[in-house]
């Protein structure tokens, strides 16, 4: 899904430059993002989204993407 190749939208996801060569919405990303690591917050371009907002977001060369995970404690 996500290559480091030079060609299509170049993407930074936690401070690391990806590249997705084919159109993906944030859902989509985040979807195949929480098969690795569950409970992730999703910020995009410095905001964080719904998941109904990010099923209509489609990611465009350049955007910033951070995803945060929720840790419990005292």
């Amino acid at each position: 899904m996500i290559n480091t190749s030079l060609s299509g939208n170049w993407l930074l996801i936690n401070g690391q430059v990806y590249v997705v060569n084919y159109k993906v919405s944030l859902s989509d990303l985040f979807e195949y993002l929480q098969k690795i690591k569950p409970g992730l917050i999703t910020e995009y371009n410095q905001k964080i989204l719904s998941i109904d907002l990010s099923k209509k977001t489609f990611l465009t060369h350049l955007d910033r993407i951070e995803f945060v995970t929720i840790v419990g404690g005292g």
